[in-house]
Protein backbone atom coordinates (compact mmCIF):
# COMPACT_ATOMS: atom_id res chain seq x y z
CA UNK A 1 0.00 0.00 0.00
CA UNK A 2 1.35 3.35 -0.91
CA UNK A 3 0.04 6.76 1.44
CA UNK A 4 -1.55 9.04 -0.47
CA UNK A 5 -2.13 13.06 0.26
CA UNK A 6 -5.10 14.85 -0.41
CA UNK A 7 -5.03 17.02 -2.66
CA UNK A 8 -8.15 19.09 -3.29
CA UNK A 9 -11.07 18.96 -5.25
CA UNK A 10 -11.77 20.37 -8.70
CA UNK A 11 -14.80 20.66 -10.90
CA UNK A 12 -15.36 19.42 -14.50
CA UNK A 13 -16.85 21.67 -16.91
CA UNK A 14 -19.00 22.16 -18.79
CA UNK A 15 -20.68 19.10 -16.49
CA UNK A 16 -20.12 20.57 -13.06
CA UNK A 17 -18.95 16.92 -11.96
CA UNK A 18 -16.77 17.11 -9.05
CA UNK A 19 -13.29 15.12 -9.06
CA UNK A 20 -11.11 14.55 -6.14
CA UNK A 21 -7.72 14.51 -6.35
CA UNK A 22 -5.38 12.20 -4.36
CA UNK A 23 -1.66 12.22 -5.11
CA UNK A 24 1.08 10.44 -4.38
CA UNK A 25 4.09 12.91 -3.80
CA UNK A 26 6.99 10.18 -4.22
CA UNK A 27 6.01 9.66 -8.11
CA UNK A 28 4.23 12.52 -8.76
CA UNK A 29 1.04 10.84 -9.59
CA UNK A 30 -2.65 12.21 -8.93
CA UNK A 31 -5.45 9.86 -8.47
CA UNK A 32 -8.58 11.24 -10.23
CA UNK A 33 -11.79 10.14 -8.57
CA UNK A 34 -15.34 11.32 -9.99
CA UNK A 35 -17.28 11.78 -6.65
CA UNK A 36 -21.08 12.84 -6.29
CA UNK A 37 -21.19 16.95 -5.21
CA UNK A 38 -23.23 16.24 -1.22
CA UNK A 39 -19.17 14.19 -1.01
CA UNK A 40 -17.82 16.69 -2.65
CA UNK A 41 -19.67 19.91 -0.29
CA UNK A 42 -18.74 17.52 2.59
CA UNK A 43 -14.82 16.85 1.77
CA UNK A 44 -14.64 20.55 1.22
CA UNK A 45 -16.52 21.80 4.41
CA UNK A 46 -14.09 19.68 6.27
CA UNK A 47 -10.90 20.59 4.22
CA UNK A 48 -12.07 24.70 5.48
CA UNK A 49 -12.49 23.68 8.59
CA UNK A 50 -16.36 24.20 8.42
CA UNK A 51 -18.50 22.98 11.30
CA UNK A 52 -22.42 22.88 10.55
CA UNK A 53 -24.96 23.42 13.37
CA UNK A 54 -25.91 20.17 13.46
CA UNK A 55 -23.73 16.38 12.42
CA UNK A 56 -23.48 15.74 9.09
CA UNK A 57 -23.44 12.14 7.40
CA UNK A 58 -19.84 11.61 8.04
CA UNK A 59 -19.55 13.49 11.16
CA UNK A 60 -22.53 11.34 12.35
CA UNK A 61 -20.10 8.37 11.69
CA UNK A 62 -17.63 9.42 13.61
CA UNK A 63 -19.09 10.47 16.25
CA UNK A 64 -20.91 6.38 15.90
CA UNK A 65 -17.34 5.09 15.95
CA UNK A 66 -16.26 6.78 19.00
CA UNK A 67 -19.34 5.99 20.79
CA UNK A 68 -18.09 2.29 20.33
CA UNK A 69 -14.70 2.63 21.19
CA UNK A 70 -13.45 2.56 17.94
CA UNK A 71 -10.97 5.06 15.46
CA UNK A 72 -10.48 5.03 11.97
CA UNK A 73 -7.01 3.90 11.83
CA UNK A 74 -6.75 4.50 7.70
CA UNK A 75 -8.94 4.15 4.90
CA UNK A 76 -7.58 2.07 1.80
CA UNK A 77 -8.48 2.34 -1.78
CA UNK A 78 -8.41 -1.09 -3.07
CA UNK A 79 -9.47 -1.78 -5.93
CA UNK A 80 -11.01 -0.16 -9.06
CA UNK A 81 -13.62 -1.60 -11.69
CA UNK A 82 -15.12 0.19 -14.62
CA UNK A 83 -13.95 3.73 -13.29
CA UNK A 84 -15.76 2.92 -9.68
CA UNK A 85 -12.42 2.67 -6.84
CA UNK A 86 -13.51 0.68 -4.28
CA UNK A 87 -12.29 1.41 -0.82
CA UNK A 88 -11.88 -0.05 2.92
CA UNK A 89 -12.03 1.41 6.19
CA UNK A 90 -9.88 -0.13 8.57
CA UNK A 91 -10.40 0.58 12.45
CA UNK A 92 -8.11 0.34 15.57
CA UNK A 93 -9.99 -3.01 16.29
CA UNK A 94 -8.58 -4.66 13.25
CA UNK A 95 -11.78 -4.93 11.71
CA UNK A 96 -12.50 -3.41 7.94
CA UNK A 97 -15.79 -2.08 6.32
CA UNK A 98 -16.13 -1.70 2.29
CA UNK A 99 -16.89 2.10 1.27
CA UNK A 100 -17.45 3.97 -1.45
CA UNK A 101 -14.16 5.97 -1.86
CA UNK A 102 -15.78 8.99 -1.69
CA UNK A 103 -17.01 8.57 1.60
CA UNK A 104 -13.99 6.59 2.85
CA UNK A 105 -11.85 9.99 1.64
CA UNK A 106 -14.57 12.26 3.61
CA UNK A 107 -13.45 10.74 6.38
CA UNK A 108 -10.09 10.60 6.39
CA UNK A 109 -10.09 14.07 5.46
CA UNK A 110 -12.03 15.14 8.87
CA UNK A 111 -10.04 12.29 10.91
CA UNK A 112 -6.88 12.78 9.64
CA UNK A 113 -6.01 9.61 8.97
CA UNK A 114 -3.75 7.95 6.01
CA UNK A 115 -5.11 7.66 2.60
CA UNK A 116 -3.84 4.36 1.45
CA UNK A 117 -3.75 2.95 -2.08
CA UNK A 118 -2.97 -0.77 -3.69
CA UNK A 119 -0.08 -0.29 -6.14
CA UNK A 120 -1.94 -2.10 -8.81
CA UNK A 121 -4.82 1.01 -8.32
CA UNK A 122 -2.32 4.15 -8.82
CA UNK A 123 -0.24 2.22 -11.82
CA UNK A 124 -4.12 1.77 -13.37
CA UNK A 125 -5.29 4.82 -12.49
CA UNK A 126 -2.83 7.26 -11.84
CA UNK A 127 -1.92 9.99 -13.76
CA UNK A 128 1.62 11.64 -13.85
CA UNK A 129 2.29 14.96 -13.52
CA UNK A 130 6.40 15.96 -15.33
CA UNK A 131 8.30 17.42 -12.50
CA UNK A 132 11.30 19.62 -12.64
CA UNK A 133 15.42 18.30 -11.31
CA UNK A 134 14.71 19.44 -7.98
CA UNK A 135 11.00 17.35 -7.52
CA UNK A 136 9.02 20.59 -7.61
CA UNK A 137 6.21 20.78 -9.70
CA UNK A 138 6.54 21.36 -13.33
CA UNK A 139 6.73 25.12 -14.56
CA UNK A 140 2.95 26.78 -15.23
CA UNK A 141 3.09 25.07 -18.64
CA UNK A 142 2.93 22.15 -17.67
CA UNK A 143 0.71 22.42 -14.31
CA UNK A 144 -1.80 24.22 -17.07
CA UNK A 145 -1.89 20.90 -19.60
CA UNK A 146 -2.64 18.91 -16.39
CA UNK A 147 -5.51 21.24 -16.08
CA UNK A 148 -6.73 20.89 -19.60
CA UNK A 149 -6.14 17.13 -19.08
CA UNK A 150 -8.45 16.95 -16.00
CA UNK A 151 -11.13 19.45 -18.05
CA UNK A 152 -11.19 17.09 -20.79
CA UNK A 153 -11.13 13.70 -19.02
CA UNK A 154 -14.47 11.17 -18.16
CA UNK A 155 -15.35 8.58 -15.82
CA UNK A 156 -15.35 6.21 -18.64
CA UNK A 157 -11.36 6.81 -19.44
CA UNK A 158 -10.49 4.89 -16.59
CA UNK A 159 -12.64 1.87 -17.69
CA UNK A 160 -10.62 -1.36 -18.51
Amino acid sequence: MLELEFSGIRIQLPANQPLLLLKYPAQNLYLPLWIGAPEASAIAMSEQGLTPPRPMTHDLMINVFEALGVSLERIEIVSVHNAVFVAELVFSNGKRVDSRSSDAVALAVRTKCPIMCAEQVLEEAGVSIETDGDGEEAPEEQLREFREFLDNIDPEDFSS
